[in-house]
């Protein structure tokens, strides 16, 4: 296996933890780090980005990071993770096409800026302790709010109590609370039932090297990273390997080496070695060396 660092898009099965994912590929390619781009709920399935190695620091450049959902939601049902991750219960009949219309509406009114309370079943951290850990002691604790935009919705289907649509988002959405919104427009509740993250940015599920059932991975297995173009959509300057021993050393380097004042790549020998920012009107500095 070429243990270079690399991007690798990972389609993730129901029921596996994030973490799960990424000591799952850690361990079967002999990583000596593995990161994801954004942790997907147990529950749902469907793409993460991974990098290995010194990519994990390049995580920060990342500038497309909307998120593409399928949902399917199920109305008249509650539970405490707002999906049916925990026990869930039937509290009333709802026929889905009845509603058809106030659908649509909070599916489009949804398009845009807003503030979002996550659910207090989230991984997100309050005082360095994750949301989750107080729901199950029952204790009482400030969720913090944060600003999502959402960016389009499509209604897919209605069927009986399941409603099925696309939401494309930005980072850090919970689609657990927006299926949870829509329950009280309608005046009832909803869980989400299936979520399978179907694009991240400009990577979807086509990709022609996502890598499928990593169940079953084993060491021998071949499989291709995503190029880094792929992911990163910053300038780039190629300069000759006598330059990598500069580099590694974290030197500037004279400004007429780069086109724009932006943050730039710095490729050697094929591979990202650092990214470089402007440092003064003669100089560039590293931001991050990846070495």
């Amino acid at each position: 296996m070429n243990h270079n660092s690399n991007f690798y898009l990972i389609e993730k099965p129901k029921s596996w933890t994030s973490q799960d994912l990424c000591t799952k590929f850690k361990k079967t390619y002999e990583f000596k780090k593995v990161g994801h781009s954004g942790t997907l709920d147990p529950n749902a399935e469907g793409l993460m980005l991974i990098a290995t190695n010194s990519f994990t620091k390049l995580f920060d450049y990342i500038d497309n990071t909307n998120k593409t959902y399928y949902v399917k939601a199920l109305l008249g049902y509650t539970s405490d993770t707002l999906d049916i991750d925990s026990e869930y219960s039937k509290i009333e009949n709802i026929k889905a096409d009845t509603y058809k219309k106030d659908i649509e509406k909070f599916l489009s009114n949804l398009v845009g800026d807003s503030i979002q309370t996550p659910p207090i079943y989230s991984a997100i951290k309050v005082q360095g302790k994750r949301l989750y850990k107080y729901a199950r002691q029952n204790v009482e604790v400030e969720i913090p709010k944060r600003k999502i935009t959402v960016y389009n919705t499509e209604l897919l289907s209605l069927k009986n109590e399941t409603v099925e649509f696309n939401i494309t988002v930005s980072k850090g959405t919970y689609i657990r609370s927006i299926v949870d919104d829509m329950g009280q427009y309608l005046n009832t509740k909803a869980i989400v039932k299936e979520l399978i993250r179907t694009a991240i940015g400009n990577l979807k599920s086509t990709n022609k090297n996502l890598i499928k059932n990593i169940e079953n991975l084993k060491s021998t297995d071949a499989v291709s990273a995503i190029t880094w173009s792929e992911v990163l959509n910053l300038p780039s300057i190629v300069l000759g390997s006598n330059k990598e021993i500069h580099i590694r050393n974290g030197q500037l380097l004279e400004e007429n080496y780069f086109k724009t004042s932006n943050k730039h790549l710095i490729i050697i020998d094929n591979q990202i070695k650092a990214v470089y920012e402007p440092f003064n009107e003669k100089y560039f500095k590293p931001d991050k060396v990846i070495v």
